[in-house]
């Protein structure tokens, strides 16, 4: 018998792949952050390009680093316990 308080897998599978999704989306925001705090800088500072290379260059091993913590985060979740596969079973 399935306690009551346990989403089903296809639930659990579908919430999981969301947050991959919104993973996804992050990468998409953040380059775009730095390129658009790279263009004000460079539109402030008088200079065409500096700022905006920099800027999105950095922005790459952080989002790379964010993404991966989400990512361990989300591998860990989708391994079930040893107390989920014996619920399985029955």
């Amino acid at each position: 018998m399935m306690p009551e308080n346990k989403p089903p897998s296809r639930l659990r599978n579908l919430s999981i792949a969301a947050i991959a999704a919104q993973a996804g989306c992050l990468i998409i925001v953040m380059v775009l952050a730095a390129l658009f705090a790279g263009l004000w800088l460079d539109a402030q500072f008088g200079r065409r390009g500096p700022f905006t290379i920099c800027l999105v260059v950095l922005s790459v091993p952080i989002t790379l680093y964010v993404v991966m913590r989400i990512v361990l985060r989300l591998i860990a979740a989708i391994q079930p316990t040893p107390k989920d596969e014996e619920q399985d079973s029955f």
